[in-house]
């Protein structure tokens, strides 16, 4: 009798633990970028799963959206795993697959991460910008801005 209360009680836990988390371990992530002030070129859009791996393109997920109106888009990136995020992003205005800068290093194109950094006198520290993707269409919002804005 106490194995099958032990049984039932074991099925009870693992129904009630079972609804608590989702079955999906991955979702879509949509991505909506503003201040686009040029029409043409190509966004491109850097996902970064880990500290470590952080401004490192060959460990990134890297998304490029091209440019035809001014304004806002939106880019959805899919079958996204779960986790803590940090999203680097560029306007490539002159479509040459670089962010250009000037003699003093700083961008003269605009950018953006997914949060807002606290300086913008050195790149962003990964815990600065990332952010908790937790379920499926979560909307995460950013700006392109330019350095000197």
């Amino acid at each position: 009798m106490k194995i099958l209360q032990i049984s039932a009680l074991g099925g009870l836990l693992w129904f009630v633990f079972a609804s608590w988390y989702p079955a999906d371990t991955q979702g879509r992530l949509r991505l909506e970028i503003s201040n686009i002030q040029t029409a043409g070129g190509t966004i491109w859009v850097g996902v970064y799963d880990d500290e470590k791996h952080y401004f490192d393109q060959q460990k990134a997920l890297i998304k490029a959206v091209p440019v035809s109106a001014t304004g806002r888009v939106e880019l959805e990136i899919g079958a996204l795993r779960y986790g803590t995020y940090a999203i680097a992003l560029f306007h490539d205005v002159n479509n040459n697959g670089t962010l250009d800068r000037n003699a003093l290093g700083v961008p003269t194109e605009p950018y953006a991460f997914s949060q807002l950094p606290r300086s913008r006198w050195r790149l962003p520290r990964f815990d600065e910008v990332q952010f908790r993707f937790r379920h499926n269409d979560q909307v995460l919002h950013t700006e392109l801005k330019r350095w000197w804005d």
